[in-house]
Formats: structure tokens, sequence, C-alpha cells
């Protein structure tokens, strides 16, 4: 920069205001190259114009880019803090720290400034008296849920006008709408629909679920039987979704635990979503950062960036770091909201636990972004670093039960090497020594099994045996090891449910990102094993070896047939049920439940 440009830029910043508001820089094209907020503006500005070795190097190079400088006062401060996180989006400024893609993140609209209301996904905000669910970081996800929850909410997909409509169109006949366009439905009812949508995205079910649940009790007992069971296939849907929810507070919290990774180059942003006490979602939000970014600095702009942009702002918010503008950020949260919002960094408990569960799920990120294949290699040696193993796993076994109800009970093993399946190390098992449902006893009698094929030094020894399920099923291979007399080999369990590590002796589980190439690669063998496991317990079953009582029945499956065991416990069970609780049964309903009642009991 030449004196003749310091001197304007001085001359500039003299005439700034000793008042809030934001300022920015230009380079000679006239772009904002960076934006910074200000209590005392003309105070803030003229520390830029310090000599040049005083300055740090991004500093430096940032005023060696520098061709003018301009500003904006605003009344107070919540202002300034506001405008500037909306430039810095807008601007998208070279030496601020700022989202990655951030214009390009999806939300959910309800279009509530239309009669009947329909859910669409968007890509931008606009100021339509509509409302918005988000942002959101995973696109697929997005498209999942609404694929949900059209199954559980009946609105409308028609676009325009459609009251010239004479009749309904498919959606209707499947049930994935209430047809307004031929008055099939008033706008209240179809209002309390979209109620019931808004609470279910922000994350209410508990409460949604018991407000179904008195709905049907009382279309039940005005013997309106076929809506009450639109609101029991509601229930069931929204319990399967819950299932699938990590619960993390027993109180039953609705806030937020924001944290943050860093890795050379790149910071990742994570706002972990906990409604109701359990986890809604998880968003990863990528940002370029320079060397000499301040962790700290860089934590806060994330986190005004995000709140800038974010519909969804609970009462609690857990931080990582304390915010050096903590306060004008709560005053500022306030504002927006309506509503007091806390700010605070927990130390122990739950709470701490969550923190550290983003942190986690935010330095996982950094490990693989988006759009970046991972060898093989680097995933196992990573799998090495995660678990604390001697060796790289070069060499996994994955083993699986599969049974109904102890009813012709199989194990299988398979067997991925350097991240790929082993045909030749693909294995079954016929349980021979356990009676009835016990997965943990059949799970230790095959491990007993390959274990002494090992002895024997018949086998190759694997470098980790990864099972199917939690703590139960690591504990019964633990004593199938002290059992054999076997040298100790690396043992986790892989859970279903939420997808999280057990290792023998741990308290806690390990939990990573779903998008982590390490969750994948275990998820990968853990599937195989259920895959072959499930196979040949078909080919059992279909070679006759097994005979059911519920053989014959038309549409009912193996899958229906298994419900219905898990469900009654036996036939004999299943004999006691009546037709009414046959059809509680998710995706079975009266029809069908009329024919298992007359084929199990012979009519």
């Amino acid at each position: 920069m030449s004196s003749d440009q310091k001197n304007k830029i001085r001359r500039k910043i003299e005439r700034m205001p000793d008042s809030p508001g934001v300022y920015f820089f230009k380079n000679p094209r006239g772009r904002i190259i960076y934006v910074g907020k200000a209590r005392k503006l003309v105070s803030r500005a003229r520390s830029y114009m310090q000599a040049h070795e005083r300055l740090d190097p991004k500093t430096k190079a940032l005023m060696e880019a520098v061709d003018s400088v301009d500003y904006i006062a605003t009344g107070n401060e919540v202002e300034a803090l506001v405008l500037e996180a909306s430039m810095i989006r807008e601007y998208r400024p070279r030496y601020n720290i700022r989202l990655k893609d951030d214009k390009r993140y999806p939300y959910l609209k309800i279009t509530a400034n239309e009669e009947f209301p329909r859910l669409l996904i968007v890509r931008r905000v606009l100021d339509d008296g509509a409302e918005y669910f988000g942002p959101y970081t995973d696109a697929g996800a997005v498209r999942r849920t609404l694929k949900a929850i059209k199954t559980i909410f009946p609105l409308r997909d028609c676009k325009g006008s459609f009251r010239r409509r004479t009749r309904e169109c498919l959606n209707f006949q499947i049930g994935r709408c209430r047809g307004p366009c031929t008055g099939k439905v008033d706008s209240d009812e179809y209002a309390a629909v979209v109620r019931q949508l808004r609470m279910f995205l922000r994350g209410h079910s508990e409460a949604l679920v018991k407000e179904l649940q008195r709905s049907m009790e009382s279309l039940s007992e005005k013997r309106r039987y076929e809506e009450a069971s639109v609101a029991r296939d509601q229930i069931a849907s929204i319990r399967k979704i819950n299932e699938r929810q990590h619960a993390v507070d027993p109180g039953g919290a609705d806030e937020d635990a924001v944290a943050i990774a860093r890795e050379g180059s790149s910071a990742c942003g994570v706002v972990m979503k906990v409604r109701e006490g359990r986890i809604l979602s998880s968003e990863a939000f990528m940002m370029p950062v320079a060397p000499s970014d301040d962790i700290i600095a860089s934590y806060e702009v994330f986190f005004k960036l995000y709140y800038n942009t974010s519909l969804d702002i609970p009462p609690g918010i857990l931080a990582q770091y304390e915010l050096p503008d903590g306060k004008l950020i709560g005053r500022w949260l306030k504002e927006k909201t309506g509503k007091p919002v806390s700010i605070s960094i927990p130390s122990r408990g739950h709470r701490r636990k969550l923190i550290d569960l983003a942190e986690k799920n935010a330095a996982s990120r950094l490990l693989t972004p988006r759009g970046r294949k991972t060898s093989a290699k680097r995933v196992l040696g990573d799998l090495k670093k995660l678990l604390g193993l001697p060796a790289t796993p070069s060499r996994i076994e994955a083993f699986d039960i599969s049974n109904i109800q102890g009813s012709v009970a199989v194990g299988s093993m398979v067997t991925f090497v350097d991240g790929r399946p082993l045909k030749s190390g693909y294995r079954h098992f016929r349980i021979r020594t356990v009676e009835g449902p016990d997965d943990f006893a059949m799970m230790r009698e095959v491990l007993l099994r390959r274990l002494d094929r090992l002895k024997d030094g018949k086998s190759r020894r694997p470098d980790l045996i990864l099972i199917d399920g939690g703590k139960g099923q690591v504990s019964a291979v633990m004593k199938a090891m002290r059992t054999s007399g076997l040298s100790p080999i690396s043992v986790i369990g892989l859970a279903k449910r939420n997808e999280e590590i057990f290792v023998p002796g741990g308290k806690d589980p390990i939990v990573l990102s779903r998008r982590s190439p390490v969750l994948k690669l275990l998820q990968k063998a853990r599937d195989e094993a259920h895959r072959f496991a499930v196979e040949y317990h078909r080919k059992l079953r279909s070679s006759g070896l097994v005979e059911s009582g519920m053989d014959g029945i038309p549409g009912v499956g193996e899958y229906r047939k298994m419900q219905l065991l898990v469900r009654f416990g036996s036939l004999t069970g299943l004999k006691n049920a009546t037709e009414d609780e046959i059809a509680a049964l998710p995706g079975i309903g009266p029809a069908i439940a009329r024919k298992i009642h007359e084929h199990i009991n012979g009519e």
C-alpha cells in the first residue's frame, strides 16, 4: 500500500463515528475482502493503521490488499453483530472466517402463507410468510426425512390452483393426502395436521405421541376405527424414528451442543441438536481457516454465523469455549427468539459428555472431508488409533447369529482382509448346544468353535473380532476367549440401534460420526455377517427343515412371521391373542389380522 493510499484510508477512518457499527475493507476492484464489527468504529478501525511490524501475518496480508475502507453505523452492538454476520454470509470476504458453501444448505419450508400448506425442500429463506426449518448440511438426509414425513403427515403435493379438480390424485388413494382439492377435508382439519408436523420438526415427539394417543382413543370410542388405525400407524412410525435417536438427557431438555475441531487450514463446526433429551440431528459445517487464526476466535465466528441463519434456537446452548462476546450474543439471541437463551460451558456430567461427543464428530469429519475417498490403509490405521490396538487390524472376522425364538439357530463368520471381503474366509455354524432364544449363549458357542480351530493352527488368526451387538455379546465372546485358553484377540461390538462401538471393560460406548469411514467399514463387515447368517437361515427353512404353524397364510411372509413370534413369544401366545392385538402390529392391519386369527385357530 502506497503512502498516499494510507493517508486516504486514515482520513476516511478519522471521519468514522465513535459509535457501534460495521466497517469493511475493499480491494482495488471494489470487492469487499474483510468485514468487522466494533463497539466504537473509529477506535477499532485505527488499530489497523499501526506500524507494519506490529501486525500479525494475516492482518499484514489484508492491509497489503486494501484499497479503500467504508462503514455502516448501527443503533447498538446487537445490530452491529447481526449486520456483520449477514455481510460475511452475503459477500464471503476472503480474509474473514466463513462457512464453506453456506448459501447452498437446504431448509424445510412449510408454506404457511397458503390455505392448505405444503412441505418443500428449499435453499433460500425468503420473507414470504412461510415457516422454515434448518439449515441442514446433509441434503440426502433431508430428502429421506421428507419421504418419511409424507408417510406420517398427509399433506398435499400439488402446485398452484387445485380447487377446480373433480377427482383426487393417487396420493389421496394411498393415504398420503387428505384431499383438500375436492373438499374432502376442511381448512381446520388440515391445519391440525400442519400443527402436528410443526411439533415433529421441532423435536417435540413425546407431546405429539400423547396427543395422537388421545385422538386414537377418542376415535375408537366413537367407533371410527379406520381413522383410529391411521393415528395408531402415525404413533408407530414416530416411535420407530425415536428409537433411532440417542437419549442423552433424562430430564428431557431442549438444547444445542456447539463444538469445533481444527486440522491445518480446515476447521469443522458441529451443532448437535437435542430435543426432549434425544439427539435429533448433528449438523457439520466446514470452514477454511488461516494458520494464525485463534481457535476461540474461530469458534465464536462459527457460533455467530450459524445462529444468524438458524431458525430453531432452543432455550439452552452448551458451548465448548468461553465466548468473548458471550453477553452480547445472549442479548442478540433473546431479541431474535423473544425469550431468554442461556449459554453455558458444562464442566461435567451428561452435558460435558455431549460437548465431547460434538467435538469428536467434528474431528472425525476433518479426517475425511466430503468428496474425498479414503484408502483402506488409512481407515485401518485410524481404526487402530481409535481402539488403541497393538497392530493394524488387516484381518477382521465379523460374527452374527440368526434365529426365530431359538428355532433353527445359526451363526455366521465373514472375513475382511485390508478392508475387503474374503469369500474363502466365510463360515456357517449350526447351533448345537443351546436351546431356546439365548443369543449370548449362541454367540459363545460359535466363538468357542472358531477359537478351537485357531488353537489347533488350522486357520489364520484375525487381528480383530467384530460382533453384531453390545455389551452382552462382547462379554459372551470374552468368556469364550478365557475358556479356550487362547492368547487374547482384540474384540469389539457394534450395536445397530445407535451404531455404538463397545469394547471390553469400557464404561461408555464409542460414538463416531455417521460419515466416518471407520464406522462405514465396521458397518459393512457387520452387515455382511448378518446377510450371510440370514441367507443360511432362510435356506434351512426353505429346505423343509423348519415348519411353522403360520405357513400358508396369504400375505404373511418371513418378516411378518418373525414379527408375530417376537411380539407374542410362541404359537400358543399368538393363538391366545385377539384380532385387535394382532392388528396393532405395524404394517398388519385388520384384514390380515383376521386371516392370521382364523388360520391359527383352524377356523
